[in-house]
């Protein structure tokens, strides 16, 4: 059988911590120095030595995450090995994490509480830094990544100096679907965490940024999570709440087509009562009505009350928005200038 014992050579130096290349492999660090090739660089190493790079991680840490790693690693179940490469902190030999950090801040917190972890399995990442980044975000083992830590990883890449075509054929995606998150790194912070919270559509965010600008997409999400608040709570309370209450103060509202119907069949059966010669008696037309035909009467020009006065707030409000659009310079975040560069 073949053993290993190639180094790596492959990583970039840096000062704060970042890869440094060496001659001496991870699992040399580990004490391990001959393992099967078919263990694809897999090896077990010291939990103690696992090190993580402030800022690096794309998802954001979730606790209830962290405690099922935790639970999982105290009930013997399979934990997927953790992935790292070789780097030095402050003159000390280290393990970064590139994908598994939330099981290895259950592995701390274990041995916080006094649990002797003494080896867990590693996996070598092999690559240079896009490579890396790029087996973080694509991970299947980690959660799920939100829309705005999408954005970030997205961006990071472009950071790395590729183009948002070359970040989508790394990730399999398309420019398009990279420009769109990339939008929504030109949100306001407001913005930002009710689209990282799942409160506001990342997808509408975006569209409205492009349409709107950052500013005013955020006064319509604002608006939008409202009405469906009050939505919400009006079906969960049983209430029969005018639709006026419920829909967004940015959207104009018309009489549903059933009710429409309903006033067309009123006008025609009161037509119906008044001939040519009473108009020409010039004299004043009698009509009558059911009570039910007058009630419903009534309450139809009530609901086009309501709706002319909800359509002329949404005028103003409208009117509002297109002058935060007309203020804000297009594309104004300097960080985040990108060029377009979605393939035709």
């Amino acid at each position: 059988m073949a053993k290993s014992k190639k180094a790596i050579g492959t990583a970039s130096a840096t000062a704060t911590g970042g890869a440094l290349a060496t001659n001496q492999t991870l699992r040399k660090i580990s004490n391990e120095v001959n393992v099967d090739d078919k263990r694809i660089n897999g090896f077990k190493a010291n939990p103690r030595l696992l090190w993580i790079e402030d800022g690096y991680n794309v998802r954001e840490i979730c606790p209830e995450h962290v405690e099922g790693f935790v639970r999982s690693y105290t009930d013997g179940k399979y934990v997927p090995p953790i992935e790292v490469v070789d780097v030095e902190v402050d003159g000390v030999q280290r393990f970064k994490v590139i994908e598994g950090h939330h099981r290895t801040i259950a592995l701390q917190k274990l041995m916080s509480m006094g649990v002797n972890v003494e080896e867990i399995q590693v996996i070598e990442v092999q690559g240079d830094e896009i490579a890396q980044l790029s087996r973080m975000i694509k991970s299947s083992e980690g959660r799920e990544l939100t829309p705005m830590e999408t954005a970030g990883a997205y961006h990071r890449m472009k950071q790395l100096g590729m183009s948002q075509t070359e970040v989508a054929e790394e990730l399999g995606t398309t420019p398009a679907q990279v420009s769109n998150y990339l939008q929504l790194l030109k949100a306001p912070v407001e913005l930002q965490a009710m689209i990282q919270s799942g409160e506001y559509s990342a997808t509408s965010a975006w569209c409205n940024i492009r349409k709107c600008g950052s500013e005013a997409a955020l006064a319509i999400a604002k608006e939008d999570v409202r009405a469906k608040a009050e939505k919400q709570a009006a079906k969960t309370q049983g209430k029969n709440v005018p639709k006026t209450k419920t829909t967004s103060k940015l959207k104009k509202l018309r009489l549903a087509p059933k009710k429409v119907d309903k006033m067309s069949n009123i006008v025609t059966s009161l037509a119906d009562q008044i001939t040519p010669e009473v108009i020409k008696s010039n004299q004043e037309i009698e009509l009558t009505m059911d009570v039910s035909v007058a009630q419903l009467i009534l309450s139809l020009a009530g609901e086009v009350s309501e709706i002319n006065s909800h359509n002329a707030e949404a005028e103003q409000n409208l009117k509002q928005i297109e002058a935060l659009k007309d203020s804000q310079a297009p594309e104004n975040s300097v960080v985040y200038e990108e060029a377009e560069e979605i393939a035709a």
